[in-house]
């Protein structure tokens, strides 16, 4: 084989292997809550516009499904719809990098916001970052009023 061989085989064998799917290559690669969370710190401050999904300007979905796609987990635009993404878990096993959803003022009792979990506590108190309308913030759940009474509960997008 001549040198022009040798890099069409490989090209196609790489295209072939990898192609431009939104999973990853390899199975065996995992993605961390932390990985997830240090990538969403990055954007701390960014504005928040309804509609925008990054990266200069966020709504709430539209900051978790940037951050997400980073990793290449494709998350719904809609956060209702990232409520039915992944698998549902109970508040006392949350983990960095789960999502949570609140009830909005405009959603009525349905979900209406999300963040991502940053930081759990012992006693079971998380932080999340998210795309509020101050913009892109990290919030203390239990110091976070307007939040604490439209908790709706959470879920799990990254394997275990």
């Amino acid at each position: 084989m001549n040198f022009r061989q040798i890099l069409i085989t490989l090209t196609l064998f790489a295209f072939a292997t990898f192609g431009n799917s939104k999973s990853h290559p390899c199975d065996s690669i995992t993605i961390t809550g932390d990985e997830v969370v240090e990538t969403a710190m990055k954007y701390l401050g960014r504005p928040y516009r309804h509609g925008m999904a990054g990266p200069k300007v966020f709504d709430c979905s539209g900051f978790t499904s940037f951050v997400f796609d980073a990793f290449n987990i494709s998350l719904s635009r809609d956060s209702r719809t990232q409520y039915t993404q992944g698998v549902s878990v109970d508040r006392k096993d949350l983990r960095v990098g789960d999502l949570v959803f609140f009830t909005s003022p405009r959603s009525g009792r349905a979900v209406g916001h999300v963040g991502i979990v940053s930081k759990v506590e012992d006693d079971g108190n998380f932080h999340f970052v998210h795309a509020a309308r101050r913009g892109v913030i990290v919030d203390d759940f239990q110091k976070a009023s307007f939040y604490r009474g439209r908790y709706v509960g959470a879920r799990r997008v990254l394997s275990d």
